[in-house]
């Protein structure tokens, strides 16, 4: 009764809302992580109390987790990378007109995963804590190979592309400073390497940055692809409260797989996510409608990576490990307070430990309250034109991919990876599973290494990988996963062969290209002969994967028939994006608000002088200079992060 007085108390109250409202913001905003707004907050909460400070980074958490669902269904950007997986469904709702119908049932299953994970977090801690310290070395190698393939069934397009997708990813992890032997590799001698790629900016280089692009290559085909998102479907929250309630299975498996994910050390939401949704499409009876505007798949991936939350905490104050990254750095806030996590921090601190965790489970009721109180406000975004969304979406990407670490190679990192995905999209390239790719290569890396090194001093690294309930189980899973990806590709054939009369020739530009891509992998297998045996054993995995894969669509081009390929040939558009993406690049010559105003007005009056819309200037010049002040004010008055300057001639 103490605790729940103190819980109650009007500043305590006040704080977690008040973590609520910004980790919703910073969700929202594209490449403002749960753990760059946690990280932000820490300094702000030295000259608070120890209980007010953890709620207020509690709330930021919970918020920020499901603030990432907003983009991530009304943009198909996510705003954190917990919510790649709400992409898959909730931005075919909102392009069907059911922005506000997607956004309430995440919403709703946000809280229902939340407080599952909570409820495990009070009740459950030491028990699932003995369960997550049993996942060593090669569980956490079989999990992540285990997301990668499943990520690659999963998303769109065909699932050796999809692979080879997920390889591409690992192997922009293999850049940097190795985690285990401490040595840098693949830097080509130069120094902005060495620490490797940011995830914040490949995200922002695979989703947001390609997002934006489309939209302004949409823009030649007229109003009907500008007002394509417009709430079309009349929505009740009622009714989106029946609708989760009718599907109890996604929500049970979402937050049941989300906390023990989250347990988990290193793995996150991410992985929680794409998880949680392919075992939910696994066991619904409807799995082709998954991808294409499914209720189940947004339930299942927004009960999983809010579910997270209360997993990742547990072995963070059980005994001091994170189970994510964002607990990473709320472990730092524990400690900046005097509060060390383990088993006597229920007894010596008992009255802060317990009303943070009570305050967690009332966090899910104000979420649940503050989300469906802004869903028609958040909706309303969708009507906003596409001639001033996507250079805002540029806009906020660059400014994200900065404050990061504050440097200009995330900016170009995010620019590069997100030309090339564009490029890669029209060739059916999903970025789903590079992103997984990249996130989970170093997870799996490392518990190889350190798994062969285990297994040599026992005797057998063969034995040691193989052997365990936890192995074997994980191993099985990926069989079954490629073993359906493979009757998949196997049925399709089968129902395509009546379609093609007479003898076909092969498809010899698709065939030249899968054939030179293939060689360059067997280039650099044989370069990383000359590596030590700890630096090229994955990378020469992920390279004899990647060639399989590769063979077999130079094999597939010879055989079927010639892939569609979707490239825009208007020369206006050609040149509009050749300008925007210029200007991008120029951030450290303009400095960030300067750009920021001529990206605003470069877009709308090239659409004016195209006559593809009637635009007033004026207007124009209204909205960009509102929007640059907009950004001044967040990023710089209130966040007071640095950005990008124009330099002092």
């Amino acid at each position: 009764m103490d605790i729940l007085l103190q819980l109650f108390e009007v500043r305590h109250l006040l704080m977690l809302v008040l973590g609520l409202c910004l980790g919703i913001a910073v969700g929202a905003l594209p490449g403002l992580t749960p753990t760059m707004g946690v990280a932000l907050t820490i300094p702000f909460t030295f000259s608070l109390g120890a209980t007010d400070g953890l709620i207020l980074l509690g709330g930021i958490y919970c918020g920020s987790v499901f603030g990432g669902s907003i983009p991530a269904i009304l943009f198909n950007v996510p705003g954190a990378p917990a919510s790649v997986a709400t992409t898959f469904d909730g931005y075919p709702m909102a392009q069907k007109g059911k922005a506000r119908k997607a956004l309430e049932l995440a919403t709703i299953a946000s809280f229902a995963g939340g407080v599952i994970g909570m409820i495990l977090l009070v009740f459950f801690a030491p028990v699932l804590t003995e369960f997550s310290l049993a996942f060593g070395p090669t569980e956490s190698f079989w999990i992540a190979l285990f997301g990668i393939t499943v990520i690659a069934v999963i998303s769109e397009g065909g699932a050796a592309k999809n692979m080879l997708g997920g390889c591409l990813g690992i192997v922009l992890s293999f850049v940097g400073i190795s985690t285990v032997t401490g040595t840098a590799r693949f830097t080509f001698g130069i120094d902005s390497f060495v620490g490797g790629f940011h995830v914040v900016a490949v995200l922002i280089g695979l989703f947001a940055i390609p997002q934006a692009f489309r939209m302004i290559e949409d823009l030649s085909e007229g109003n009907q692809k500008i007002k394509r998102h417009k709430q079309t479907t009349a929505s009740s929250i009622r009714q989106s409260f029946g609708d989760v309630l009718k599907r109890p299975k996604a929500v049970t498996i979402g937050s049941g797989v989300g906390a023990l994910i989250g347990m988990l050390p290193g793995a996150g939401g991410n992985v929680a996510s794409v998880l949680a949704y392919n075992e939910v499409r696994r066991f619904s009876k409807q799995k082709n409608a998954f991808g294409n505007g499914e209720k189940q798949g947004i339930i299942a991936s927004e009960s999983a990576n809010n579910a997270m939350v209360g997993g990742s905490l547990i072995p963070l104050l059980t005994l001091g490990i994170p189970g994510s990254p964002t607990a990473a750095i709320f472990l730092g806030g524990l400690l900046i307070h005097g509060i060390w996590p383990g088993r006597n921090l229920f007894v010596e601190h008992a009255d802060v430990a317990y009303t943070f965790i009570y305050s967690m489970i009332l966090a899910q009721f104000f979420l649940l309250v503050l989300g469906l109180l802004l869903v028609t406000h958040i909706a309303r975004l969708t009507s906003i034109p596409t001639y001033y969304l996507a250079p805002a979406i540029l806009s906020l990407s660059i400014i994200g991919a900065f404050t990061t670490q504050n440097s200009l190679f995330d900016v170009y990192t995010a620019l590069i990876l997100g030309l090339l995905m564009f490029v890669l999209q029209k060739f059916q390239f999903s970025p789903a599973p590079i992103a997984l790719g990249f996130i989970l290569g170093k997870i799996a890396e490392e518990g190889l290494l350190q798994g062969i090194q285990i297994g040599t001093a026992q005797g057998s690294p063969w034995l040691y990988f193989f052997s365990g309930t936890w192995n074997l189980l994980l191993c099985s899973f990926i069989l079954i996963t490629v073993g359906i990806a493979v009757y998949r590709g196997l049925k399709n054939r089968a129902n395509q062969q009546p379609t093609l009369e007479g003898k076909r020739a092969p498809d010899y530009w698709a065939v030249s290209g899968w054939f030179i891509a293939g060689a360059l992998v067997i280039v650099c297998l044989v370069l990383l002969n000359s590596m030590p045996f700890e630096l090229r054993i994955f990378p020469q995995l992920t390279f004899s994967a990647m060639l399989g894969f590769l063979l077999y669509k130079a094999v597939q081009a010879v055989k079927r028939p010639k892939e569609r390929v979707s490239f825009t040939f208007d020369y206006s558009i050609v040149m509009c994006l050749v300008l925007v993406a210029t200007l991008s690049f120029l951030t450290n010559l303009l400095g960030f608000y300067s750009q920021t105003f001529l990206l605003m007005l470069l877009v709308p009056i090239f659409v004016h002088l195209q006559k593809w819309r009637k635009l007033r200037p004026l207007h124009i010049l209204f909205v960009s200079c509102l929007f640059t002040m907009a950004l001044y004010a967040v990023f710089t008055l209130l966040l007071k992060v640095p950005v990008p300057i124009m330099p002092q001639l």
